[in-house]
């Protein structure tokens, strides 16, 4: 289980991150939503240990972790948006280096590793350096880390940047295995479908705030309609609510109409 409490961050003053709340349930896979700038990856980052917060708790399976948590650090496998990676490895001692860091027994590596090539249709690039790589084949890369480490929390930022339909389909059945072996998936995105196909459960973030709903259709129209009526039908509804309904109706609308078939299970 992974929960969050109160997070807050900022960067010279301006706020990236204004109290997140999240209470994630082994084998569950959240969609974190949003368009660019609203807090996606720096909330990965944080819960990854890339950076800190400012102020706020979080707990996985019932441990408080921060960032010099080495050992629950370990649980915790990470796909930026940007990738890093070592250019002068080989595809195969890019993984070794990886699964050191995460104390991987060297007895079952090989199969994972001949999993994930075959499985990601990169094997032909397994001994050549990192530096020949395409985007698409670092992408792979990058996924063939983190699932193989078995995380407690995998964090996606973008993971199917560059990947083509094929592996990306592919990519989306493996992740929904993942999840049933009990792995909690936080996968942020700004694509609608995507996160709608794999997701349980999706996040609508905007300017640092969380808003979930359950059917966004329903749910846009229920919001602006009680501005409309307030207390006239018997709601509850208070100013701060009110200024919460208009920005997700304004972000709703800015994004043409796009949000309005979503539905999550």
């Amino acid at each position: 289980m992974l929960e969050i409490r109160q997070i807050v961050k900022c960067y010279d003053s301006k706020p990236a991150l204004r109290g997140i709340d999240l209470l994630l349930e082994k084998g569950e896979i959240y969609g974190l939503l949003g368009p660019n700038g609203a807090g996606k990856t720096t909330t990965l980052k944080i819960l990854a240990g890339l950076i800190s917060a400012d102020s706020g708790h979080i707990t996985v399976n019932g441990t408080p972790y921060h960032r010099d948590h080495h050992e629950l650090k370990q649980s915790i496998a990470y796909v930026p948006d940007q990738p890093f990676v070592y250019p002068k490895l080989t595809g195969e001692e890019h993984l070794h280096f990886y699964a050191d860091l995460y104390k991987l027994p060297a007895s079952i590596r090989k199969e994972k590793f001949d999993f994930f090539f075959r499985f990601f249709e990169y094997e032909a690039y397994r001994f050549e350096l990192v530096e020949t790589y395409s985007a698409g084949t670092r992408q792979k890369l990058l996924l063939t880390q983190a699932l193989m480490v078995n995380p407690q929390v995998l964090l996606l930022d973008e993971p199917l940047t560059s990947i083509d339909p094929l592996v990306g389909r592919k990519f989306k059945s493996i992740l929904k295995e993942v999840s049933r072996g009990g792995t909690v998936v936080i996968f942020a995105t700004h694509i609608l479908s995507l996160a709608q196909e794999v997701s349980r459960r999706i996040g609508i973030i905007l300017d640092g705030k969380i808003i979930a709903c359950k059917w966004v259709k329903l749910a846009c129209k229920r919001y602006f309609d009680d501005l409309k009526t307030g207390s006239k039908r018997g709601l509850h509804f208070d100013r701060e609510a009110a200024q919460l309904r208009i920005e997700f109706y304004k972000f709703c609308k800015h994004s043409k109409g796009e949000w309005s078939g979503m539905v999550i299970r």
